[in-house]
């Protein structure tokens, strides 16, 4: 049994406020192997302790040690991973998904990892819109802790910053914040999306995503960089969708590794993307893109299955097929997707109709529409995007019942990809997640309308509804089956956000009169406590 004591914890500023703050436990040599007991926070920030391990041999990333975490009043268990941080120190982490006290112990072939013991003592988040790991709500995505749906709609990395690199990022935490401010608060985005790490997990200095047959273990200064945005986007209220991997005719693959898919050096760094990684929540993962062309849905399934075989915590991951690009046949697709946390598709300028069927192909699986929807200059006019139709796009997937998607633009159309008409993409964002209009229990009801092309969200409980309707001035919806009179505001969508009030709608069919012709959207009924909004 390891020798342990001088037992001390500190914490490692990563941010300025305390959702950002990592409690670091370190371990010297003496004769106790109880670690003591700690207090931390539920779900942020995380807690992390480093063990040192003076006795090891062969390749650091090889050990194997695992942390058993045991909830005392629940008997709720988490198992994790140590992992490897440098010269002869290894580390774990924790993130609490229930207060109360947890207790935890160490196991490992390597007696320096062996045998720890130690307890702690969650309290309550102080802040009221604390959130933990992604979470399904049928088919809906969502957050544990607020118990909150929401649509995630990410916002290209890459065309904000203008490289994928994490190096671009590494150690540049006001870098991220920008960002941050301008595309989670300012835009109203809920994440980005993080394409291609590639060869990078292994060299953060790589000149460019390549995957080599030299590369053998992976860099802690990737991490390091992922850590950062995963952590501080995560504390805004985010998510990070990240692309480990990419298309193989490019080396993008773990294809290239020596061992190739599930070998020795892929399951070392899926062992350590589980162990460091694992316990952040506010990330998901798409294993790349062009998969037909080199993976089997098989081959994505058993990195799914190996994944959550390490994870102590629950990460959605997914990868998307070949298509489909047109139409609303999902059948094959949608066999390719059974198995994974969530289903991924390739769809090109999706309609509100294509949003349905991919909602439809699997019930109760969470859908993210995962190309990448760009405006750039006429690469492929067919299929990329205008302002019009993004601002469009996320009403279509939202009202279709919440079809995640990815969106950007161009910085050789907007420098630093900053959208001209943000405004309108705020006013999405605030219409249905600040003011809470997306729940758990709606689905689509166009037949509550005669016209043609509205579109209709009602909660099951019939207590609230949503209405959409593009190049209209008016909007028909048969309010007959409500309780009594309704509020009602209309917003529209072509504008920054403004609400006008529509007074006291009755129970029946009736035809809502707007100011002028525009894409609108409406809310009728309680929304939580709230009347209309």
């Amino acid at each position: 049994m390891a020798k342990l004591g001088d037992f001390r914890c500190q914490g490692v500023g990563v941010g300025s406020s305390l959702s950002l703050l990592i409690v670091a436990c370190v371990l010297s040599p003496s004769t106790s192997a109880d670690l003591g007991t700690v207090q931390g926070v539920q779900w942020s920030p995380h807690i992390e302790w480093t063990v040192d391990n003076s006795t090891w041999s062969g390749n650091a990333f090889d050990v194997r040690a695992m942390v058993e975490f045991t909830h005392a009043s629940s008997g709720d268990t988490v198992r994790t991973g140590m992992f490897f941080s440098g010269g002869n120190t290894w580390a774990f982490r924790f993130t609490a998904t229930r207060t109360g006290t947890w207790s935890f112990v160490t196991s490992s072939d390597d007696d320096d990892l062996a045998g720890h013991t130690g307890r702690v003592r969650v309290v309550p988040n102080p802040r009221p819109d604390a959130h933990g790991f992604l979470k399904r709500f049928g088919n809906k995505w969502g957050w544990e802790g607020t118990e909150n749906v929401f649509v995630p709609q990410l916002v290209m990395w890459d065309t904000i910053v203008g490289d994928s690199s994490p190096r671009a990022f590494y150690n540049k935490p006001a870098l991220v914040d920008r960002k941050i401010e301008q595309f989670i608060v300012g835009h109203g985005f809920s994440g980005f999306h993080l394409p291609v790490v590639g060869g990078r997990w292994f060299d953060l200095d790589a000149e460019s995503d390549r995957v080599e047959s030299r590369m053998t273990d992976p860099d802690p200064l990737t991490f390091e960089a992922l850590e950062l945005l995963i952590t501080r986007t995560h504390a805004a209220g985010g998510l990070l969708h990240i692309w480990p991997w990419g298309d193989h005719q490019r080396s993008q693959t773990p294809k290239s590794l020596t061992g190739g898919m599930g070998g020795v050096v892929d399951g070392r760094l899926q062992r350590y993307i589980a162990a460091r990684l694992g316990p952040l929540p506010g990330w998901s993962m798409g294993y790349g893109f062009d998969l037909d062309e080199w993976v089997t849905a098989s081959q994505v399934r058993t990195w799914r299955d190996a994944m959550h075989g390490h994870f102590g915590w629950h990460h959605f991951l997914g990868g998307r097929p070949v298509g489909p690009n047109h139409g609303i046949d999902h059948t094959r697709d949608a066999a390719w997707n059974r198995g994974l946390d969530y289903s991924g598709y390739e769809h090109h300028r999706p309609t509100y109709e294509v949003y349905v069927a991919a909602l439809n192909a699997t019930p109760g699986q969470p859908v993210m529409s995962e190309d990448r929807f760009r405006i750039r200059a006429k690469k492929y006019p067919k299929k990329d995007y205008s302002e019009a139709l993004t601002r469009r796009g996320l009403y279509h997937s939202t009202l279709a019942g919440g079809v995640a998607n990815i969106w950007g633009i161009h910085p050789d159309q907007s420098p630093g990809g900053i959208y001209t008409h943000r405004a309108q993409i705020k006013t999405y964002s605030v219409f249905f997640h600040e003011k809470g209009r997306f729940l758990a229990d709606m689905v689509p009801a166009n037949h509550l309308s005669a016209d043609s092309d509205t579109r209709v969200l009602l909660s099951r409980s019939a207590r609230s509804l949503v209405l959409y309707r593009e190049s209209a001035k008016a909007i028909h919806v048969d309010l007959s089956s409500m309780a009594g009179p309704q509020a009602g505001v209309a917003v529209d969508t072509k504008k920054a956000y403004a609400e006008i009030r529509l007074g006291e709608l009755q129970p029946k069919a009736q035809t809502i009169n707007l100011p002028a012709v525009s894409d609108w959207v409406l809310a009728v009924g309680l929304f939580g406590d709230r009347p209309g909004n």
